[in-house]
Protein backbone atom coordinates (compact mmCIF):
# COMPACT_ATOMS: atom_id res chain seq x y z
CA UNK A 1 0.00 0.00 0.00
CA UNK A 2 2.72 2.52 0.82
CA UNK A 3 4.44 1.62 -2.25
CA UNK A 4 1.50 2.29 -4.74
CA UNK A 5 0.76 5.76 -2.35
CA UNK A 6 4.30 6.83 -2.78
CA UNK A 7 3.84 6.05 -6.33
CA UNK A 8 1.06 8.22 -6.80
CA UNK A 9 2.48 10.84 -5.38
CA UNK A 10 5.88 10.75 -7.04
CA UNK A 11 3.41 10.89 -10.32
CA UNK A 12 1.34 13.30 -8.83
CA UNK A 13 4.05 16.06 -8.36
CA UNK A 14 5.62 15.11 -11.63
CA UNK A 15 2.73 16.04 -13.71
CA UNK A 16 2.25 19.16 -11.25
CA UNK A 17 4.94 20.45 -11.91
CA UNK A 18 5.85 19.85 -15.46
CA UNK A 19 2.21 21.27 -16.07
CA UNK A 20 3.55 24.66 -14.81
CA UNK A 21 6.90 24.70 -16.26
CA UNK A 22 4.95 24.44 -19.09
CA UNK A 23 2.04 27.03 -18.50
CA UNK A 24 4.16 29.65 -16.68
CA UNK A 25 7.46 29.46 -18.78
CA UNK A 26 7.60 27.40 -22.04
CA UNK A 27 4.25 28.80 -23.42
CA UNK A 28 6.29 32.17 -23.51
CA UNK A 29 9.30 31.26 -24.60
CA UNK A 30 7.59 28.88 -27.96
CA UNK A 31 5.39 31.55 -28.87
CA UNK A 32 7.32 34.08 -30.93
CA UNK A 33 8.02 31.09 -33.16
CA UNK A 34 3.84 30.98 -34.64
CA UNK A 35 3.65 34.81 -34.94
CA UNK A 36 3.72 36.21 -38.33
CA UNK A 37 7.43 38.00 -39.29
CA UNK A 38 7.50 42.06 -39.23
CA UNK A 39 10.67 43.18 -39.86
CA UNK A 40 11.79 46.57 -41.58
CA UNK A 41 13.61 46.72 -44.76
CA UNK A 42 15.68 50.03 -44.66
CA UNK A 43 17.15 51.45 -41.01
CA UNK A 44 15.19 54.65 -41.42
CA UNK A 45 11.64 52.36 -40.17
CA UNK A 46 9.82 52.63 -36.98
CA UNK A 47 8.43 50.29 -35.01
CA UNK A 48 5.20 51.19 -32.78
CA UNK A 49 3.19 48.21 -30.58
CA UNK A 50 -0.28 48.71 -29.58
CA UNK A 51 -1.51 48.09 -26.06
CA UNK A 52 -4.99 47.79 -25.98
CA UNK A 53 -7.62 46.85 -22.97
CA UNK A 54 -5.42 45.55 -20.31
CA UNK A 55 -8.23 46.43 -17.91
CA UNK A 56 -5.99 45.79 -14.82
CA UNK A 57 -8.60 43.84 -12.47
CA UNK A 58 -9.58 46.36 -9.65
CA UNK A 59 -10.38 45.58 -5.77
CA UNK A 60 -14.35 45.22 -5.77
CA UNK A 61 -14.32 42.40 -8.85
CA UNK A 62 -13.68 39.39 -6.18
CA UNK A 63 -14.00 39.16 -2.50
CA UNK A 64 -11.02 39.57 -0.51
CA UNK A 65 -8.99 37.47 -0.25
CA UNK A 66 -9.35 35.89 -3.37
CA UNK A 67 -9.06 39.18 -5.05
CA UNK A 68 -5.10 39.12 -4.87
CA UNK A 69 -4.90 36.27 -6.00
CA UNK A 70 -6.79 36.88 -8.95
CA UNK A 71 -4.94 40.28 -9.64
CA UNK A 72 -1.68 38.79 -9.43
CA UNK A 73 -2.58 36.43 -12.05
CA UNK A 74 -3.49 38.53 -14.28
CA UNK A 75 -1.09 41.04 -13.46
CA UNK A 76 1.78 38.41 -13.98
CA UNK A 77 0.34 37.11 -17.20
CA UNK A 78 0.48 40.66 -18.75
CA UNK A 79 3.53 41.20 -17.66
CA UNK A 80 5.00 37.70 -19.01
CA UNK A 81 3.06 38.17 -22.28
CA UNK A 82 4.48 42.11 -22.87
CA UNK A 83 8.17 40.86 -21.81
CA UNK A 84 8.32 38.37 -24.81
CA UNK A 85 6.94 40.72 -27.12
CA UNK A 86 9.43 43.76 -26.58
CA UNK A 87 11.96 41.27 -26.66
CA UNK A 88 10.78 40.44 -29.97
CA UNK A 89 10.12 42.93 -31.82
CA UNK A 90 11.89 45.77 -29.88
CA UNK A 91 9.53 48.97 -30.43
CA UNK A 92 10.72 52.07 -30.64
CA UNK A 93 7.40 53.54 -29.73
CA UNK A 94 4.42 52.10 -27.19
CA UNK A 95 0.84 53.47 -27.39
CA UNK A 96 -1.89 52.17 -25.21
CA UNK A 97 -5.16 52.56 -26.78
CA UNK A 98 -7.08 52.64 -23.01
CA UNK A 99 -9.36 50.93 -21.12
CA UNK A 100 -5.77 50.64 -18.76
CA UNK A 101 -7.91 49.61 -15.43
CA UNK A 102 -11.23 47.88 -15.43
CA UNK A 103 -12.23 49.78 -12.46
CA UNK A 104 -10.52 52.84 -13.00
CA UNK A 105 -13.77 55.24 -13.64
CA UNK A 106 -15.29 54.20 -10.63
CA UNK A 107 -12.30 53.88 -7.87
CA UNK A 108 -10.61 56.66 -5.49
CA UNK A 109 -7.83 58.72 -5.53
CA UNK A 110 -5.49 56.33 -3.43
CA UNK A 111 -6.74 52.96 -5.74
CA UNK A 112 -6.39 55.09 -9.03
CA UNK A 113 -2.44 55.59 -7.97
CA UNK A 114 -2.41 52.26 -7.17
CA UNK A 115 -3.81 50.87 -10.54
CA UNK A 116 -1.16 53.21 -12.07
CA UNK A 117 1.59 51.74 -10.38
CA UNK A 118 0.79 47.77 -11.09
CA UNK A 119 0.65 49.15 -14.93
CA UNK A 120 4.28 50.79 -14.43
CA UNK A 121 5.28 46.93 -12.89
CA UNK A 122 3.26 45.44 -15.67
CA UNK A 123 4.19 47.34 -19.11
CA UNK A 124 7.88 48.33 -17.91
CA UNK A 125 10.03 48.54 -20.92
CA UNK A 126 13.96 47.63 -20.86
CA UNK A 127 15.16 50.81 -22.60
CA UNK A 128 13.89 53.82 -23.50
CA UNK A 129 11.28 54.32 -25.60
CA UNK A 130 8.64 56.46 -26.42
CA UNK A 131 5.10 55.70 -24.50
CA UNK A 132 1.60 57.63 -25.47
CA UNK A 133 -1.11 57.30 -23.10
CA UNK A 134 -5.11 57.79 -24.06
CA UNK A 135 -8.14 56.58 -21.50
CA UNK A 136 -10.63 54.62 -22.27
CA UNK A 137 -14.28 54.18 -21.02
CA UNK A 138 -13.25 52.10 -17.97
CA UNK A 139 -11.03 54.73 -17.03
CA UNK A 140 -12.71 57.86 -17.02
CA UNK A 141 -16.68 56.59 -17.90
CA UNK A 142 -18.64 56.98 -20.72
CA UNK A 143 -20.28 53.85 -21.92
CA UNK A 144 -22.58 52.58 -19.37
CA UNK A 145 -21.94 55.29 -16.63
CA UNK A 146 -21.54 58.74 -16.86
CA UNK A 147 -18.03 60.35 -17.99
CA UNK A 148 -16.16 61.65 -14.86
CA UNK A 149 -14.77 64.93 -15.30
CA UNK A 150 -12.56 64.47 -12.39
CA UNK A 151 -11.15 61.09 -13.51
CA UNK A 152 -10.26 62.76 -17.10
CA UNK A 153 -8.01 65.54 -15.06
CA UNK A 154 -6.34 62.74 -12.70
CA UNK A 155 -5.59 60.77 -16.12
CA UNK A 156 -4.09 64.46 -17.58
CA UNK A 157 -2.23 64.71 -13.81
CA UNK A 158 -0.90 61.03 -14.03
CA UNK A 159 0.05 60.53 -17.97
CA UNK A 160 1.25 63.94 -18.48
CA UNK A 161 1.53 64.36 -21.83
CA UNK A 162 0.92 66.99 -25.00
CA UNK A 163 -2.89 66.25 -27.07
CA UNK A 164 0.06 65.10 -30.40
CA UNK A 165 3.08 63.25 -29.44
CA UNK A 166 5.44 63.58 -32.35
CA UNK A 167 8.37 60.65 -32.65
CA UNK A 168 10.89 61.28 -35.89
CA UNK A 169 8.61 61.65 -38.28
CA UNK A 170 5.31 60.49 -37.18
CA UNK A 171 2.76 62.56 -35.54
CA UNK A 172 0.40 60.62 -32.90
CA UNK A 173 -2.86 62.71 -32.51
CA UNK A 174 -5.01 61.60 -29.34
CA UNK A 175 -8.59 61.49 -30.60
CA UNK A 176 -11.21 61.22 -27.50
CA UNK A 177 -14.03 60.02 -29.17
CA UNK A 178 -15.49 59.31 -25.90
CA UNK A 179 -15.93 62.81 -25.04
CA UNK A 180 -15.82 63.99 -28.83
CA UNK A 181 -13.61 66.05 -28.53
CA UNK A 182 -11.84 67.16 -31.59
CA UNK A 183 -8.39 67.47 -31.96
CA UNK A 184 -6.11 70.61 -33.28
CA UNK A 185 -3.61 70.10 -35.71
CA UNK A 186 0.10 71.50 -34.67
CA UNK A 187 0.66 75.16 -35.36
CA UNK A 188 3.23 75.25 -37.81
CA UNK A 189 1.56 72.84 -39.94
CA UNK A 190 2.37 69.05 -39.58
CA UNK A 191 3.76 67.31 -42.18
CA UNK A 192 4.55 64.17 -40.48
CA UNK A 193 2.55 60.55 -40.76
CA UNK A 194 -0.35 61.05 -38.77
CA UNK A 195 -2.00 58.30 -36.60
CA UNK A 196 -5.06 58.86 -35.24
CA UNK A 197 -5.32 57.16 -31.77
CA UNK A 198 -8.51 56.68 -30.17
CA UNK A 199 -10.05 53.90 -27.74
CA UNK A 200 -13.93 54.16 -29.41
CA UNK A 201 -13.41 53.34 -33.04
CA UNK A 202 -13.85 56.50 -35.14
CA UNK A 203 -15.19 55.87 -38.69
CA UNK A 204 -18.32 54.52 -37.31
CA UNK A 205 -19.40 57.77 -36.16
CA UNK A 206 -19.80 59.59 -39.22
CA UNK A 207 -20.47 63.02 -38.01
CA UNK A 208 -17.68 63.28 -35.69
CA UNK A 209 -15.54 60.98 -38.13
CA UNK A 210 -15.38 64.03 -40.37
CA UNK A 211 -14.31 67.01 -38.08
CA UNK A 212 -11.49 65.17 -37.04
CA UNK A 213 -10.52 64.26 -40.83
CA UNK A 214 -11.01 67.63 -41.89
CA UNK A 215 -9.12 69.04 -38.59
CA UNK A 216 -6.02 67.12 -38.85
CA UNK A 217 -6.41 64.94 -42.03
CA UNK A 218 -5.09 61.65 -40.89
CA UNK A 219 -2.89 58.62 -42.43
CA UNK A 220 -4.40 56.07 -40.61
CA UNK A 221 -6.36 55.33 -37.23
CA UNK A 222 -5.96 52.85 -34.47
CA UNK A 223 -8.27 52.29 -32.41
CA UNK A 224 -9.61 49.24 -29.23
CA UNK A 225 -12.67 48.80 -27.38
CA UNK A 226 -14.31 45.75 -28.93
CA UNK A 227 -11.59 43.27 -28.22
CA UNK A 228 -11.67 42.74 -31.68
CA UNK A 229 -8.53 42.16 -34.46
CA UNK A 230 -10.07 43.75 -37.66
CA UNK A 231 -9.68 46.89 -39.59
CA UNK A 232 -11.80 49.18 -41.94
CA UNK A 233 -11.05 50.58 -44.97
CA UNK A 234 -13.25 53.32 -46.32
CA UNK A 235 -13.27 55.83 -49.17
CA UNK A 236 -12.31 59.09 -48.32
CA UNK A 237 -15.54 60.54 -50.06
CA UNK A 238 -17.30 57.86 -47.66
CA UNK A 239 -19.08 56.32 -50.66
CA UNK A 240 -18.07 53.06 -49.42
CA UNK A 241 -16.63 50.97 -46.43
CA UNK A 242 -15.09 47.82 -46.38
CA UNK A 243 -14.70 45.51 -43.38
CA UNK A 244 -12.35 42.78 -42.60
CA UNK A 245 -11.46 40.53 -40.05
CA UNK A 246 -7.50 39.38 -39.10
CA UNK A 247 -7.54 36.51 -37.39
CA UNK A 248 -3.94 34.19 -36.64
CA UNK A 249 -1.78 32.83 -39.20
CA UNK A 250 -3.02 36.07 -41.47
CA UNK A 251 -0.08 38.03 -43.42
CA UNK A 252 1.00 41.28 -42.49
CA UNK A 253 -1.37 43.76 -43.30
CA UNK A 254 0.11 46.17 -45.54
CA UNK A 255 -1.68 49.88 -46.52
CA UNK A 256 0.14 52.41 -49.06
CA UNK A 257 -1.23 55.39 -47.94
CA UNK A 258 -2.84 57.38 -50.77
CA UNK A 259 -5.77 60.30 -51.28
CA UNK A 260 -8.56 57.41 -52.37
CA UNK A 261 -9.17 55.16 -48.87
CA UNK A 262 -8.73 55.60 -45.20
CA UNK A 263 -8.02 52.67 -42.64
CA UNK A 264 -8.88 52.04 -38.77
CA UNK A 265 -7.49 49.40 -37.95
CA UNK A 266 -9.01 47.48 -33.93
CA UNK A 267 -6.00 46.07 -31.86
CA UNK A 268 -7.19 43.43 -29.78
CA UNK A 269 -7.37 43.15 -26.34
CA UNK A 270 -4.11 41.69 -24.41
CA UNK A 271 -6.29 40.36 -21.23
CA UNK A 272 -7.54 36.89 -21.07
CA UNK A 273 -10.17 38.20 -18.97
CA UNK A 274 -11.91 40.11 -21.44
CA UNK A 275 -14.08 37.13 -22.63
CA UNK A 276 -11.98 36.16 -25.96
CA UNK A 277 -9.10 33.65 -26.46
CA UNK A 278 -8.32 35.62 -29.56
CA UNK A 279 -6.14 38.13 -27.76
CA UNK A 280 -2.70 39.88 -28.63
CA UNK A 281 -0.44 42.88 -29.23
CA UNK A 282 -0.53 45.29 -32.11
CA UNK A 283 2.64 46.08 -33.80
CA UNK A 284 3.11 48.10 -36.80
CA UNK A 285 6.11 49.08 -38.95
CA UNK A 286 6.41 52.54 -40.98
CA UNK A 287 8.36 52.89 -43.58
CA UNK A 288 9.08 55.89 -45.95
CA UNK A 289 6.12 58.12 -45.03
CA UNK A 290 3.89 55.90 -46.94
CA UNK A 291 4.18 51.95 -46.40
CA UNK A 292 2.84 50.68 -43.18
CA UNK A 293 2.93 47.18 -42.24
CA UNK A 294 1.00 45.80 -39.34
CA UNK A 295 0.13 42.05 -37.53
CA UNK A 296 -0.71 41.03 -34.21
CA UNK A 297 1.23 39.13 -31.72
CA UNK A 298 -0.86 36.53 -30.58
CA UNK A 299 -1.00 35.46 -26.90
CA UNK A 300 -1.11 31.89 -25.55
CA UNK A 301 -4.49 31.45 -23.58
CA UNK A 302 -4.11 31.52 -20.19
CA UNK A 303 -7.77 29.52 -19.26
CA UNK A 304 -6.86 26.22 -20.23
CA UNK A 305 -3.88 26.13 -17.67
CA UNK A 306 -5.73 27.75 -14.90
CA UNK A 307 -8.33 24.40 -15.08
CA UNK A 308 -5.40 22.68 -15.35
CA UNK A 309 -4.49 23.90 -12.00
CA UNK A 310 -7.84 23.72 -10.16
CA UNK A 311 -8.12 20.19 -11.70
CA UNK A 312 -5.15 19.13 -9.67
CA UNK A 313 -5.88 21.10 -6.80
CA UNK A 314 -9.07 18.93 -7.27
CA UNK A 315 -7.11 15.65 -7.71
CA UNK A 316 -4.76 16.75 -4.56
CA UNK A 317 -7.58 17.74 -2.46
CA UNK A 318 -9.83 14.16 -3.40
CA UNK A 319 -6.96 12.23 -2.48
CA UNK A 320 -6.46 13.90 0.96
CA UNK A 321 -9.57 13.07 1.33
CA UNK A 322 -9.63 9.66 0.84
CA UNK A 323 -5.91 9.09 2.78
CA UNK A 324 -7.86 10.78 5.33
CA UNK A 325 -10.99 8.52 5.47
CA UNK A 326 -9.38 5.38 4.73
CA UNK A 327 -7.20 6.26 7.71
CA UNK A 328 -9.93 7.26 9.86
CA UNK A 329 -11.87 3.28 8.67
CA UNK A 330 -8.48 1.75 9.32
CA UNK A 331 -8.39 2.82 13.02
CA UNK A 332 -11.77 2.50 13.92
CA UNK A 333 -11.31 -1.48 12.08
CA UNK A 334 -8.71 -1.95 14.52
CA UNK A 335 -10.62 -0.44 17.65
CA UNK A 336 -13.28 -2.67 16.94
CA UNK A 337 -11.56 -6.11 16.15
CA UNK A 338 -9.77 -5.21 19.50
CA UNK A 339 -12.68 -4.36 21.49
CA UNK A 340 -14.42 -7.80 20.16
CA UNK A 341 -11.03 -9.79 20.96
CA UNK A 342 -11.03 -8.30 23.98
CA UNK A 343 -14.56 -9.58 24.78
CA UNK A 344 -14.03 -13.19 23.47
CA UNK A 345 -11.12 -13.45 26.05
CA UNK A 346 -13.42 -12.08 29.13
CA UNK A 347 -16.23 -14.48 27.56
CA UNK A 348 -13.54 -17.11 27.76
Amino acid sequence: MYLRRSAFIKYLLAISVGGAFFSEWFVYIIQPLFWTKLKCEDQSCTKILFIADPQIQGDLAVPSPFNYIFNWDSDRYLKSTYSVVEKHFQPDVLVYLGDLMDEGSISTRAQFHNYVKRLSNIFDPHYPVVQVWIPGDNDIGGENEPIRHDKIEEFKTVFSQPSVIVFQNISFYKVNAITYAVPQPLDDGDLNFKIGISHYPVLERSVYAKQVINSIHPDIFFCAHEHKSKYVKQRRDYESKEIHLLQYGDPPLTISIDDEWLYEVYVPTCSYRMGTSKIGFGAAIIENNQHLKYTVFWSPSRFPYLFFYLFMLIVVIGYTLLCCFLRILSILTHRIKTEDMQFLLQQS
